[in-house]
């Protein structure tokens, strides 16, 4: 599996990291849920992807989580398609809890809504276990679908075996969220927007958030830098920082074990332990706040790291100026780009319809309305640029920084193992970030778990 990285304007640097566990559903029998093959027809007699030489129709049943704000926008999506597609009715169906537990058993029961939302992490093992329909065929066949209008590399971790089977819907990746006013009654400087500074280091980084630190009588008052717990999209951003990897390029072997991937856990798990700038759980817990961005939006931490959740920052914050900022770096800037996908149930009987949805989701009019709810970024080009994502007149100011960032971001390349590699990184690794063992211990007794595993998985 190629690791190639694409320098330019907008280019993303393919690094392969963990990968997704296949459903657990050992011995499903998926006939009950069968439908068409890609390359058969929809219920109008149509070509999988076709310009609409015969009309689309029939009802199409859409899956989708979130929260109550979500759901207003995946309803409004919805409503927006059926406006343009009258023969088509949309069916949303928002699952508030348990999203994944719940599609998997409608899935095994021959009871799956034809589009899934989904996240990038579990497409691979979705679509192994024969769960998804692949989407090369409707491409193929579909001349008003141009790659080069998203951003590259974010179909690259919705695919298994070479195949396509999730359409990315927006992106997500890490940048340092801080509070403008903490900064300015502290006397320090913003940290930088643009990607070409490179003084802001992983030492600047703990010089700065040690000055935000206020504790009184060693209670902490305001933390510095609310980052910290275990999250993948956190400590691995570091070790790619730091120079190093995950795994190596074939996806069979994992490299937490070098010196620059100790180096960095160690650091990430300092931050709280040793500078003491990053809140302890128990720190947290005497705040009153369950969570890092709490802390934040409650004006009790100066910075977070933080995916371009705006919805939840713009309607959190009340009462001070915010913005963002580029990620720190050490031997390279990283972070970690991820997209939030949409896919076709296997067993869809409107395979024409649900792409057609599909289509209007990751087109003009879906990513506009995606981009008003604030959750990520566009994954279409055009609508990133555009006034409806950089809402310039609004916090944070300094949202071009994200037009820029993909140049940075590490895309996940998955296995079918995600979730067994999860659970033996976070058994291991948690210890480190609560102060409990060091990086350097851990990973002697992760890494031959993580091997293991690897071995035995498939690439997606």
């Amino acid at each position: 599996m190629s690791m190639k990285r694409t320098n330019g304007p907008g280019a993303l640097s393919r690094r392969a990291v963990l990968a997704l566990t296949p459903v657990t559903a050992a011995g499903v029998v998926l006939a009950a849920c069968s439908g068409p093959g890609p390359g058969t027809t929809g219920t109008a007699g149509t070509v999988p992807g076709g310009s609409g030489a015969a009309a689309v129709g029939g009802t199409v049943r859409f899956s989708f989580f979130g929260s109550i704000e979500e759901k207003a926008i995946w309803e409004k999506i919805a409503q927006q398609f059926s406006a343009t597609t009258p023969a088509v009715t949309m069916v949303p169906e928002h699952i508030s809890a348990q999203y994944f537990t719940k599609i998997q058993a409608a899935i095994v029961a021959g009871d799956s809504a034809d589009v899934l939302l989904m996240e990038d992490k579990p497409t691979a093992g979705y679509a192994k276990n024969g769960f998804f329909r692949e989407l090369d065929p409707f491409i193929s066949a579909d001349r008003t679908f141009k790659r080069d209008d998203y951003f590259p590399g974010l179909f690259d971790g919705l695919q298994y075996r070479g195949k396509l089977y999730g359409l990315p819907q927006h992106w997500l990746a890490h940048a340092i969220v801080y509070n403008k006013e903490l900064f300015r009654k502290a006397g320090i400087a913003f940290p930088p927007a643009t990607w070409r500074d490179g003084g802001w280091t992983w030492q600047t980084l703990v010089d700065v958030a040690k000055k935000l630190t206020v504790r009184d009588g060693g209670r902490l008052v305001q933390s510095g830098l609310a980052l910290g717990g275990y999250a993948w999209t956190t400590w691995r951003m570091f070790v790619w920082q730091n120079g190093g990897d995950v795994v190596t390029k074939d996806l069979k072997r994992s490299t937490l074990d070098t010196p620059e991937a100790v180096e960095a856990l160690q650091f990430f798990a300092d931050l709280a332990q040793a500078h003491r700038v990053a809140p302890t759980p128990e720190e947290r817990q005497e705040l009153g706040v369950a969570s890092n961005d709490e802390l934040f939006y409650q004006g009790k931490a100066a910075m977070i790291s933080s995916a371009p959740y705006f919805h939840n920052l713009r309607n959190r914050i009340k009462d001070f100026e915010w913005d963002v900022a580029v990620t720190t770096m050490k031997k390279r800037r990283a972070t970690p780009l991820w997209p939030d996908s949409i896919s076709i149930s296997a067993g869809t009987k409107v395979p024409e319809a649900a792409w057609r949805f599909l289509r209007h989701v990751v087109g003009p009019d879906g990513q506009q309305t995606i981009t008003e709810l604030g959750r990520g970024a566009p994954v279409l080009k055009s609508v990133a640029n555009s006034p409806a994502f950089l809402q310039e007149h609004r916090d944070p100011k300094s949202v071009r920084l994200y037009l820029d960032l993909p140049q940075h971001g590490v895309v996940t390349q998955y296995t079918t193992a995600w979730n067994e590699l999860e659970q033996a990184n976070r058994e291991e690794l948690e210890p480190v970030f609560l102060g409990r063992r060091s990086a350097k211990d851990a990973v002697s007794s992760l890494v031959p778990r993580l091997n293991a595993l690897l071995q035995q998985a498939e690439i997606g």
